[in-house]
């Protein structure tokens, strides 16, 4: 009887409508829960003239980002014992309907360590501290978490222990002779407010990518401040970094690459980069909140690299669940644009997107 009130649970969750719930069951000491959402998104874009592979004015439109998640905890000898796993649809090709599953995390955590495949140490250390943001391919820009492609490693440890967080993670670098390290403190207060210190560090490639040179590497490395100031109905973000050998964590590195082993250095030495975020969120009434977030990151290379972007939206709370948004943005490169795989997801020039998302 219990296995089939849990096959129920699961299957209800699979199938639900926008008004239904998630289910959770329990058994044998063991609680079961399924949750997710489903994100319905539509994005006109409006690139500069100059913007990569010549695209166009255009409008997408999908619901592969609707994700599915399943989560047991239980307690064994006084040990909490916690394990996750979460897809959603952005496997296989990009231009199709038919999308495949596609693992977004699976790990274990036993008391204060983590283990598995999930956010970085770089992630924690900005986003909890970052304005809300509806684009799904930005946020983070202007922070050590800005590259959606390493924001999950393939294999992570957190330990925890009150305000303090230690990440080992599988190194960015094949070659590197270490794991990629984040240490990080943070401290939360009323109101809302609370701030986050990290510092980064890697074994860093220092070649162009060829004859396989990563074993050329050295260690890079830099530091980061996030933090947030609630006043109310308004509440103030502001973030910076500074450091050598962060851009596949940024985002944005040597000639504007993005992500990839050839971001941080040029000339077989690495660059220094900075960026700096800066955000206001208001609460206009109890459904509607309204943000503005500026970014910018500037590459000491050749080049002179530099981004800036903008992020503006308001999101209405419609009902417990359900959020309805829209928001406008723009940046000055290109940073996801690939005709192949992933064909206008933010190239340089302006975006609108509206959005509902109903979460369970």
């Amino acid at each position: 009887m219990k296995k089939h009130t849990l096959a129920l649970a699961i299957a209800s969750s699979v199938l639900a409508s926008a008004a239904s719930a998630g289910q959770v069951a329990e058994m044998n000491g063991v609680t079961y829960s399924v949750g997710g959402y489903i994100k319905a998104e539509g994005v006109f874009n409006r690139p500069d003239a100059d913007a990569a592979n010549d695209v166009s004015n255009s409008f997408d439109a999908t619901a592969r980002q609707s994700r599915l998640n399943f989560k047991t905890e239980r307690v064994v000898d006084g040990h909490k014992i916690t394990t996750f796993i979460e897809g959603d649809f952005y496997g296989g090709y990009f231009n199709s309907s038919t999308y495949d599953w596609r693992l977004r995390h699976a790990y274990m955590q036993i008391d204060k360590v983590t283990l598995g495949q999930t956010w970085s140490g770089a992630f924690f250390a900005t986003a909890p501290m970052d304005a809300a943001q509806v684009n799904f391919w930005g946020p983070g820009l202007g922070t050590i978490g800005g590259n959606g492609g390493t924001i999950r490693p393939n294999l992570v440890m957190h330990y925890t222990s009150g305000p303090v967080r230690i990440s080992l993670q599988d190194p960015v670098n094949t070659g590197a002779a270490f794991p990629d390290m984040v240490a990080a403190y943070t401290q939360r207060f009323e109101g809302g407010s609370g701030y986050t210190v990290a510092a980064v560090g890697r074994d860093v490639a220092q070649g162009d990518g060829s004859n396989n040179d990563d074993e050329n590497s050295v260690f890079g490395g830099g530091f980061s401040f996030a933090g947030k100031l609630g006043m109310g109905d308004v509440t103030l973000y502001g973030s910076a970094y500074t450091g050598k050998g962060l851009g596949v964590y940024t985002g944005f590195g040597v000639a504007g690459a993005y992500g990839g082993k050839n971001s941080d250095a040029e000339d077989g030495k690495l660059v220094q980069q900075t960026g700096y975020t800066a955000a206001v969120a208001y609460q206009v009434n109890e459904k509607t909140k309204a943000t503005i977030r500026m970014a910018h990151i500037g590459v000491d290379d050749d080049a002179d690299s530099e981004l800036n972007a903008m992020n503006a939206n308001v999101i209405y709370n419609y009902t417990k669940g359900l959020d309805l948004g829209v928001e406008f943005r723009k940046q000055d490169v290109g940073t996801l644009n690939n005709t192949s795989t992933f064909p206008n997801i933010r190239p340089k020039g302006k975006q609108l997107e509206v959005m509902a998302i109903y979460k369970f």
